[in-house]
């Protein structure tokens, strides 16, 4: 008989206490955790402990668990990225998605978000970066189902409140970021050229830029890329400028005159986010 979702967690969530050293605690974030989740919707866990058993054993530990004929990915460590190390695998026909990072780094990482210090590192999988302070973002959201030692609920307790020295960081470096093109002559000359090339990805990462600066100004943690536009309206302040006009600026339409609209827009969305910065 097919496991219901919650016992295919139950499962997961053994198989996973098996996989590491020292402490050890488990949460569920995702759809499943916000209690959206459809037929279709993967499970996705994080891990925390203070070690990870060999690579080779984690990986025989969870291919004995995967769907027969398909490829679980298993990273060498906990800490093999800067957003940790991935154990990915099918179980029961749902895909399963394991972020997995050592205590030791998780809790150095939240200490430089409440500090007002983090990075942000390129990645393909984002279109603009890889934020470091999602650490304390994910504390936010994710739900513990295996927390002996009170390691989740630590950090659950660590993001309570939206941290004012983060809140500043976020808005001088991304209004920073967003103000590198809009006054560029290389930008208007490019918008003269219609050159999409040039002046798509200037408003494509200046928008992105905007969006850090709007959650930091509703000090509200931001949680990803995906269901961005209906995260924006939910927010109790977000520039007009930018709901009304999400669509066409980002779209490139090769006409001078658009692209000279679009740029338009982005300084008075600049200006609205200054008048709000004071």
């Amino acid at each position: 008989m097919e496991q219901t979702v919650n016992e295919k967690i139950d499962a997961i969530v053994a198989l996973l206490k098996q996989t590491t050293t020292g402490r050890c605690a488990i949460a569920l974030a995702g759809a499943h955790a916000k209690g959206v989740a459809d037929a279709s919707s993967d499970i996705d866990l994080y891990l925390f402990a203070d070690g990870a058993k060999p690579y080779e054993e984690r990986k025989a530990i969870i291919s004995s668990a995967a769907d027969a004929g398909t490829f679980p990915w298993i990273d060498e460590s906990f800490d093999a990225t800067p957003w940790g190390g991935s154990m990915d695998f099918t179980y029961q026909g749902t895909p399963v998605e394991v972020t997995a990072r050592t205590i030791e780094k998780m809790d150095a990482g939240i200490a430089d978000c409440l500090n007002g210090t983090f990075s942000i590192i390129p990645a393909t999988w984002t279109s603009n970066g890889y934020y470091t302070y999602i650490y304390l973002c994910e504390a936010s959201f994710i739900k513990p189902v295996y927390d002996p030692d009170g390691v989740i609920k630590r950090y659950n307790e660590q993001a309570r409140v939206y941290p004012s020295k983060l809140k500043e960081a976020i808005i001088r470096e991304f209004m920073g970021r967003a103000d590198t093109w809009l006054d560029n002559f290389h930008y208007e000359s490019a918008i003269r050229r219609a050159d999409l090339l040039f002046t798509a990805p200037i408003v494509l990462h200046t928008v992105m830029d905007f969006v850090q600066v709007i959650f930091a100004l509703n000090e509200t943690y931001f949680t990803g890329d995906k269901k961005l536009e209906k995260a924006l309206a939910s927010l109790p302040y977000c520039p007009k400028e930018l709901l009304d006009h999400v669509e066409f600026l980002l779209s490139a339409p090769r006409d001078p005159a658009a692209l000279l609209k679009q740029r338009t827009l982005l300084r008075e969305i600049r200006a609205a986010l200054c008048a709000k910065i004071g």
